[in-house]
């Protein structure tokens, strides 16, 4: 809320009580005029009414001290100036205050929301807050008479009592509807209640108006006309007429004019009640006349507008209950305990083609509903409808039927109902809902459908990964390959080609061809079937190639194809790296969309196992050579010393080692860097390998130590190579080598020891030299190593 909001929220509540407090000193004068001599005690009291009223509407408005003051202050000045002593008047403001704070907290408590009672539990709560707030008024008032030393009589306390409630009773409920309805002047008029009945708009303001006037008539007639005849029972027709006729605020405003007529004529000695010798005894009666017939209107105005809501309230859930069974998907069937058809929803209305006629003969209710059982051609029996068989059993669940009227689709439905009985077990019919199962049998459909597409793609993915596994552990890929897609197709004959360093399209694997076939096509040549797949990546089928114009008459010749495909190999990157050619010599209309996806994944592992074989052996090679100068290692030496030993030993040929070590190394690692240091090692291999035979053999035998095989040389002609190999060390650089000779008997560790003590001499020499080992060294060694 705004600051501008609150001040007008601020002032509007200052006016509600300033004008309270006007309307309140009002309603105390017109009390006090009807104070009792001697007492002082007034006989009618509106001011209770006016009092609670005040404090219910400013209940919650800020104003509650203001409000206390202004009542306070109103009270004491108004029961002075009208003859009560101040301490009379004193004890009076905390009489009047008290009971209208318990009246306003009790109908906050009780009920809020509303302006009146519209509920007889209403009008009960409001009748107890009365006698509360009438009590607590009597409590106080006696408290203060008997300080005062006033009269305690019973009569005196009943006279306080009646007047309170009945000023209560009259006055709050009207001032708090008159209220209600200045809040709500700028909306829609809403009345708590309204009474029945067929009168609306202008013929009922003059009912109304007529109801006031022949109300005001009786009343006048009974208490102005008949002193002392007993006719006081007569106006409450007239109570009665308004009550059921009226809302109910015409109904209070009506009870407030009557009473206040009843009562004043009463205090003037004047109707049925003036042979009532006693002035007090005499307002009692007439108060509790008045409570009484307040009473009765509003409790028969408030039983109406309860029915009325009621029926309102039925009326709402009968039009939601409506909208419900209308908006569903289900359909609602509902029959009476006979069995016959009473309702339909509009789901089951649109199934059957027509309504739910109660003059149908249950018995005839599957033919003229067309009722079917679950396969849709049998007529269902008339004890198996769904409906009859409820009623029978009491409750039914889970029964399939299909409904199916000529002219409009079938509908297969789900049934599940019950019985409906009263509150004392009465059976007063069925209900069946029926779900529609047309979607459950399309997803049924669409299910099965996709478990067979997933059946057979399950299929293809074993078939691809059996021939997958086959082709990536064959010692022959290449092969394996052509093995597979020759099962895969069912075809003839199979064969992969590639192209080779020449710029021609090969065979590198055949299955089902003559074992010495080689295909070759020319890669610039006249473009064929096989060579358009490998140009284009793209794979190709043709049903009759014999009569295609790009068919090759060699490859025709060779492989005999009636019927044939290609399929493009690619690499990871996307390259064509060969074609495989699948041959049926039976012709083959068109190739399925399984066997095409079949040998595309077959061609994609193609292309992974050719690359894997070609790594393995990549992987083989460099795990026997080194890789800074491409030399074999000192694995691939040994493999090559114990293999050259063998040969030797069975042609009886020479066969010298020989050990080369660059001087100095370290020192030039450590001047010029690793980088230099690697680069020397690599330009010290390719000198060295110029000077040797293809049948020679250096390899690196670990840091800047070379191992070197010479077949057929014996050591002076290995002395030779080595000091050639010496001389050219690059960068000005020297080694020093030390040569051994093999010995039959001996093993390439003993003839390599023997030439690494030659190198050792040869350091310690000064270095830049060859050392031939002794016969006797190499023997020697050997005879240690056993």
């Amino acid at each position: 809320m705004t600051a501008r909001s609150a001040r007008r929220a601020s002032a509007r509540a200052l006016a509600r009580s300033l004008a309270f407090a006007v309307a309140f000193a009002l309603a105390v004068l017109l009390g006090r005029l009807t104070a009792a001599e001697g007492s002082g005690l007034s006989l009618v009291w509106p001011a209770a009414g006016a009092a609670a009223a005040w404090f219910c509407v400013q209940r919650g408005a800020g104003t509650r001290w203001l409000d206390t003051a202004l009542l306070a202050a109103t009270t004491f000045c108004l029961n002075t100036a009208t003859g009560a002593g101040p301490a009379l008047a004193a004890g009076l403001v905390l009489s009047n205050l008290a009971p209208a704070v318990v009246f306003a907290a009790l109908r906050a408590r009780w009920f809020p929301a509303a302006p009146g009672p519209v509920t007889n539990a209403q009008f009960a709560l409001l009748l107890a807050a009365t006698a509360a707030a009438s009590t607590t008024s009597v409590a106080l008032g006696a408290g203060v008479l008997a300080a005062l030393g006033g009269d305690l009589e019973p009569a005196v306390l009943a006279v306080w009592w009646a007047r309170h409630a009945a000023g209560t009773l009259l006055v709050a409920p009207v001032v708090l509807r008159l209220v209600h309805a200045v809040r709500r002047r700028s909306e829609p008029r809403r009345a708590a209640a309204e009474g029945p009945g067929p009168v609306r708009g202008g013929r009922r303001t003059a009912e109304l108006g007529a109801a006031l006037v022949v109300s005001l008539a009786a009343y006048l007639l009974v208490f102005g006309g008949t002193d002392g005849l007993p006719l006081s029972f007569l106006p409450m027709a007239v109570t009665v007429w308004v009550a059921l006729r009226f809302p109910t605020g015409a109904v209070l405003l009506t009870d407030l004019v009557v009473a206040a007529v009843a009562v004043v004529a009463t205090l003037r000695g004047q109707g049925p009640f003036a042979s009532i010798a006693d002035e007090s005894v005499r307002a009692l009666v007439v108060q509790v006349y008045a409570v009484f017939l307040a009473v009765l209107g509003t409790a028969l105005a408030t039983g109406r507008d309860e029915a009325a809501l009621m029926r309102r309230e039925a009326e709402r859930r009968g039009r939601l209950t409506d909208a419900v069974l209308a908006s569903v998907d289900t359909g609602i069937v509902v029959s009476d305990a006979e069995g016959r058809l009473v309702m339909f929803n509009d789901t089951a209305r649109a199934w059957h083609g027509l309504d739910a006629d109660a003059d149908v003969d249950p018995r005839q209710h599957a033919g003229t509903y067309d009722l079917f059982a679950a396969d849709g051609r049998t007529p269902l029996p008339d004890e198996r409808i769904p409906l009859r068989r409820a009623l029978a059993e009491g409750s039914v669940a889970g029964v399939e039927m299909v409904i199916a009227p000529a002219g409009l689709p079938a509908v297969p439905v789900l049934c599940s109902g019950r019985t409906m009985t009263d509150s004392d077990g009465r059976l007063l019919g069925a209900v069946v809902a029926m779900s529609d199962l047309s979607g459950v049998r399309r997803r049924e459909a669409e299910l099965a459908e996709a478990n067979a597409h997933l059946a057979a793609r399950s299929a293809q993915v074993e078939r691809l990964a059996t021939a997958s596994r086959a082709v990536l552990t064959a010692d022959d890929p290449r092969r394996a390959v052509c093995e597979a897609a020759l099962g895969i197709a069912r075809a003839h004959a199979a064969y992969l080609m590639q192209p080779d360093a020449q710029g021609r399209l090969v065979s590198t694997a055949a299955i089902g061809l003559p074992a010495d076939t080689v295909l070759s096509l020319d890669l610039d040549g006249e473009e064929t079937l096989v060579l358009g797949a490998y140009l284009r990546g793209e794979p190709v089928f043709v049903a009759d190639v014999p009569r295609h114009p790009r068919a090759s008459a060699a490859f025709l010749e060779v492989c005999g194809t009636v019927s044939g495909a290609w399929q493009p190999v690619l690499d990871a990157d996307g390259r064509v790296i060969g074609v495989l050619g699948i041959v049926w010599r039976e012709r083959v209309e068109a190739l399925d969309d399984t066997t095409a996806a079949l040998l595309s994944g077959l061609a994609a592992e193609a292309a992974h196992a050719f690359t894997r074989a070609d790594l393995l052996a990549q992987l083989a090679a460099a795990a026997d050579h080194d890789a800074l100068t491409g030399l074999a290692n000192r694995r691939g030496w040994d493999d090559v010393a114990r293999l050259e030993i063998v040969r030797a030993t069975r042609e009886g040929t020479p066969l010298t080692f020989a050990l080369l070590d660059l001087d100095r190394f370290k020192q030039y690692n450590d001047t010029r860097g690793h980088l230099a240091g690697d680069q020397l090692l690599r330009a010290f291999a390719a000198g060295a390998a110029a000077h040797l035979r293809e049948v020679d053999v250096l390899a690196r035998w670990g840091g800047e130590e070379f191992a070197l095989l010479l077949p057929g040389c014996d050591e002076q002609d290995a002395l030779v190579v080595v000091d050639r190999i010496r001389a050219s060390v690059p960068d000005g650089q020297t080694c020093t080598a030390g040569v051994s000779r093999w010995r039959p008997g001996t093993g390439a560790d003993e003839v390599m020891a023997a030439a690494d003590a030659a190198l050792y001499r040869g350091k310690q020499a000064g270095r830049d030299t060859t050392v031939v080992a002794a016969a006797h060294a190499v023997l020697d060694a050997s005879a240690g190593s056993r």
